[in-house]
């Protein structure tokens, strides 16, 4: 099985990292002795290689010297200065091979900028121009790979500092079957009048082509330079690079990697950005409306002792606009169905237990016939119409059957009062059904009434709460067995009551006894005497 070049790329990249401690200190050169001075004045490093060389550098009176030319100036307070400081200082502790990859592996400070920073980058040229360099050539197979690496950091920053650029690189050489050659951190020329055939892939330097290249190109991190009379046969693709001159011919075009992936990512930042934004105007909006609310209660605190009595007073005013309308209910029902109401109320009276136990039970049926009832409708095409109207119908029909029950209970809570000795009952008379009608609605909301005002005085909150569960529980018995006396009595269109003992029934039928003392005899019913 043939390997690809991505596989062979990969693995020019592996060994080079598994051989490069042993192959950097023997191909680096070998350090013999070093010098390391410092005094306020500058800070010098003298190294004596085994090969007879010898590389100086100095800070000294504020220039940089390397070995004899000036590379720039410094001041004692420049980070430069301080940084070579540091790195004299553990130079002092080290020696030979590990020297000379410390001195390989260092970069000046990334803050630095003008002509401090081309003198630190000048410095950093200078200490791998005399340190040297690592190659690394494999083998593999079909072609072959060749990787050039700059110094050993080079490939360790790549690999462990732009894992991404691998990730990269990856999808750079998918589809590329010809030779590779890899540059990392090395600047490639190919000059006018010379052909390069293959793959050329350059990692975090400059390619610049005055001639020509007959294959791909893969710029990772770097840059191309295309001259005038510069041509590559195949494609230019870049990942994470740039262009800085294309003047010559890409016979295969110029992809770029990361424009589709440069496009989500603008999208991303436009959608953080609008969630950010968002996000801020909540919280605007948010604070605004809490000055706005404290301005308010600043600007109401002298109202704070009559709010209680504001909303007590307005509690009352909307229970008694409910007692109105359910009076207003009620008297149209005693006007148009007096009769009616009349039924349902005598049920109510003599039979409560039982008119509430149905109500009860007709409260939890209520949503499965409405539910059952119209499946059953829309069985046939006939009962389709019906079961349009019965889908509104049936609970407007529910709401007025316990209203209409209500009413009826409230009736018999005015005669109730009406009988009784409370002076404040004084004014129903039940020769006035109306009267007598509101009297016992007001009943029936006597405790929520009582609530509401006294929720005015302060300290009544436990009794204020009592009084409105007693209320809600008077209503719900009220409202169960009202309903359920309308459907014992088919909303009043046939008498349902129990056979229970009725005092007014056995008067009459006392009243229609005759009894005949002198014969002895009686005559019940008005038959004939004996």
């Amino acid at each position: 099985m043939l390997m690809s070049p991505l596989r062979r790329a990969v693995l020019a990249l592996g060994v080079a990292a598994l051989v490069l401690p042993s192959a950097a200190q023997a191909q680096l050169r070998h350090i013999i002795t070093k010098n390391v001075s410092a005094s306020s004045s500058g800070a010098t490093l003298e190294l004596a290689f085994e090969d007879d060389g010898t590389f100086e550098v100095r800070f000294e009176d504020g220039v940089i010297w390397v070995n004899d030319d000036a590379i720039g100036g410094y001041d004692r307070d420049d980070a430069l200065y301080s940084e070579w400081r540091s790195v004299l200082r553990e130079a002092m502790d080290l020696e030979n091979g590990e020297l000379a990859m410390m001195l390989a592996d260092w970069r000046a400070p990334a803050s630095l900028a003008g002509e401090l920073a081309d003198a630190a980058h000048e410095l950093d040229q200078a200490l791998e121009e005399a340190l040297g360099a690592v190659d690394v050539q494999v083998d593999g197979g079909d072609g072959s790979v060749s990787v050039s690496i700059g110094d050993r950091s080079s490939l360790l920053g790549l690999i462990l500092r732009s894992v991404g650029d691998l990730g990269l690189l990856d999808q750079a050489l998918d589809g590329l079957d010809s030779d590779i050659r890899v540059h990392i951190d090395e600047d490639v020329v190919v000059e006018a009048g010379t052909v390069e055939v293959g793959t050329l892939v350059v990692i975090d330097g400059t390619l610049r082509v005055e001639g020509g290249i007959e294959g791909d190109v893969v710029i990772v991190g770097g840059a191309l330079d295309l001259r005038d009379d510069g041509y590559i046969t195949g494609e230019a693709r870049l990942a994470d690079g740039r262009v800085v001159g294309n003047r010559g011919e890409i016979g295969g075009g110029l992809v770029d990697l990361l424009e589709d992936e440069r496009d989500m990512e603008s999208d991303l930042r436009a959608q953080l950005r609008d969630e950010i934004r968002a996000e801020v105007r909540s919280d605007l909006r948010h604070e605004l409306r809490n000055v706005t609310r404290e301005g308010r209660d600043d600007s109401f605190s002298i109202m704070s002792p009559i709010r209680p009595v504001v909303r007590g007073v307005g509690n009352i005013v909307e229970k008694l606009i409910a007692v109105f309308m359910l009076g207003l209910l009620g008297a149209g029902f005693l006007t148009f169905a007096g009769e009616n109401m009349s039924t349902i109320s005598e049920t109510a009276r003599r039979a409560p237990a039982r008119a509430a136990m149905v109500g009860f039970a007709g409260s939890f049926l209520l949503i499965p016939v409405w539910i059952l009832g119209a499946v059953a409708l829309c069985v046939s095409i006939i009962g389709i119409p019906v079961a349009i109207a019965w889908l509104p119908l049936f609970p407007l029909a529910a709401v007025l059957a316990a209203v209409l029950g209500y009413v009826a209970v409230a009736q018999n809570a005015g005669e109730l009062l009406a009988d009784s000795n409370f002076p404040w009952t004084g004014w129903i008379r039940k020769s006035n059904p109306l009267v007598t009608l509101f009297g016992g609605l007001l009943g029936l909301s006597f405790a929520f009434l009582v609530a509401n005002a006294l929720s005015i005085v302060p300290f009544t909150g436990a009794l204020t709460g009592l009084l409105g569960v007693v209320g809600g529980i008077i209503t719900l018995v009220a409202i169960q067995i009202g309903f359920g006396a309308v459907l014992l009595t088919r909303a009043g269109r046939r008498r349902e009551y129990t056979s229970a003992f009725d005092p007014d029934a056995a008067w009459e039928a006392a009243m229609s006894v005759d009894v005949d003392n002198d014969f002895g005899t009686t005559n019940q019913g008005g038959g004939d005497d004996a």
